[in-house]
């Protein structure tokens, strides 16, 4: 019977069963491609959401306030964990701590945005005292948009100032909101600072306020600059004029600014001026002393001019005085205004003079001697 059977009865089942087969394979290539397009388009966010969440994970606990002033905390909490780990209001909470703590620029740096986060519009000022070291990380722009109306705020702020310039800008930004330069303004801008401030500010001190801050440095500042401090130095300690050596020593660091009668009325109380201190007067105020004021003011340490007579105030002072009254104070001082007719004398000794000192007051009195018998002889 099968030998009888035809061909064309076999080949439909087969016909049919390879167009099912390649239908199926078919089916399931277009179900891969899909899947391939679409699963891995959204494969694709799910991983970046993955690796955007082990980014910013908290994995080394969340900061609490008992650790906000583990000094540690810069070790322990790399710039993404701390930001990871502290909630703002944790930081909010414990600011003045977290600002003493030294962490790195970038660790600073996340302080300063998440404090923007929470103050939109500008630090209040009660929280610029808190921020420490988190300070080093603004701008001069940003800071010179600061509320500092306070002293003590002041003080604080310049505390932590990374540079001059930064110093400059909160000492304006004081200033332009009418910030007073009292005792503790003055204490905290020193006298280095104070010397970058304009003339019309300096005139703004009061004598009671200079008199309870420290002692300034005026010595980087302009003449000008120094006779208004000095000027208000005066009035300040007027109350001990008369205990002349406690006066001139209240007086002593803003001198610079003294005039040639303050030197007179100092001179005669015994107040033993170092020539450090002497070096920093106004020359041209000391070219108006006298041989007797210069004697008067240095008393035990006149013998200083002479050693260091090379010094311009000695010099200056030396050129605009008669030899005759150089020669009156008795160091070996030489030079000097010589009689008419002779101009400026300047007698250099000779190296190896076994008495230097006698021979150049010995050769300047030949001069004077000749100069006064030439006026004669005219």
């Amino acid at each position: 019977m099968m030998a009888n059977t035809p061909v064309s009865n076999y080949l439909l089942p087969m016909k049919l069963i390879t167009l099912i087969v390649i239908g199926f394979f078919l089916t399931i290539l277009n179900a891969q491609s899909a899947v391939g397009e679409k699963g891995s388009q959204r494969l694709r966010p799910i991983l970046f959401r993955r690796r955007v969440k082990r980014a910013t994970d908290c994995t080394n606990g969340f900061i609490a306030k008992d650790m906000t002033s583990n000094t540690l905390l810069p070790a322990l909490y790399p710039t993404d964990q701390l930001d990871a780990c502290l909630n703002n209001s944790v930081l909010l909470a414990n600011l003045t701590e977290l600002g003493h703590i030294a962490f790195s620029r970038d660790q600073l740096l996340v302080l300063k945005r998440k404090l923007g986060e929470i103050f939109t519009s500008g630090l209040p000022e009660e929280r610029i005292r808190q921020l420490g070291f988190i300070i080093t990380v603004y701008s001069p722009e940003e800071i010179s948009m600061w509320n500092i109306t306070s002293a003590d705020t002041l003080a604080l702020v310049l505390n932590n100032s990374p540079n001059l310039n930064t110093s400059k800008v909160i000492i304006g930004n004081y200033l332009q909101r009418s910030g007073p330069l009292n005792a503790v303004a003055l204490d905290a801008i020193g006298g280095p600072l104070l010397c970058t401030l304009s003339e019309e500010n300096l005139r703004t001190i009061l004598p009671s306020e200079l008199k309870k801050a420290k002692p300034l440095n005026i010595s980087t500042c302009t003449q000008a600059k120094k006779d208004i401090l000095f000027g208000i130095a005066k009035v300040a300690f007027q109350d001990l004029a008369g205990d002349p050596k406690a006066y001139f020593n209240q007086l002593k660091p803003y001198i610079g600014g003294a005039r040639a009668s303050d030197l007179q009325r100092l001179a005669p109380g015994n107040i033993n001026m170092d020539f450090q201190t002497f070096s920093s007067l106004n020359p041209v105020e000391v070219e108006e002393l006298t041989a007797q004021n210069i004697r008067d003011l240095l008393g035990i340490n006149l013998n200083s001019l002479k050693e260091n007579e090379n010094h311009e105030i000695v010099r200056r002072w030396v050129n605009t005085h008669s030899v005759a009254e150089v020669m009156s104070l008795g160091i070996g001082l030489t030079g000097g205004i010589s009689p008419a007719g002779l101009g400026n004398l300047s007698i250099m000794p000779l190296p190896g003079s076994a008495s230097v000192n006698s021979y150049s007051l010995l050769l300047s009195i030949c001069v004077a001697v000749l100069g006064i018998t030439l006026q004669c002889l005219s």
